[in-house]
């Protein structure tokens, strides 16, 4: 198996092992998916759903569920990158461009940016599925255990 495919394998089964654990924890209950995955460009792309319990006193998804999309999605991505070890936040920072609405489906993209020993750097950016508008960008460090 060339690097690529090892990669792409990795990718998958990562994602389905951190996003299915069925321990009643954070990340299953965010009900995110693999959707899309790109060697080349270096990025991972999970599709999430909006649910009841996201929704804030105006009737969208509250913003520490946004952030929860994209810490879940940046957690697999940098647990994979980090190889046999185990990656932990180190920061991250969300800038929020539109409300997100309840019922829609939603595109988060990670690029890794750089994936040293000591520290993997992530962006990322969300989209509504059906119309590409991005809603929110976030990047961050995680750091190898």
């Amino acid at each position: 198996m060339d690097k690529k495919q090892a990669w792409l394998q990795l990718v998958r089964e990562k994602s389905e092992h951190y996003l299915n654990l069925h321990d009643g924890g954070f990340d299953e209950k965010m009900q995110a998916r693999l959707i899309n995955c790109d060697y080349e460009a270096q990025t991972v792309t999970y599709a999430f759903p909006t649910q009841g319990w996201q929704i804030n006193e105006k009737g969208g998804i509250h913003g520490g569920a946004i952030a929860g999309m994209f810490d879940t999605a940046f957690g697999v991505v940098a647990n994979f990158t980090a190889g046999d070890n185990e990656a932990t936040t180190t920061d991250m920072t969300v800038s929020f461009l539109r409300g997100v609405d309840f019922g829609m489906e939603l595109h988060l993209k990670v690029f890794i940016v750089k994936a040293g020993r000591s520290l993997i750097r992530q962006r990322a950016e969300l989209a509504d599925a059906a119309t590409g508008k991005l809603l929110a960008t976030a990047s961050g460090s995680w750091m190898p255990l």
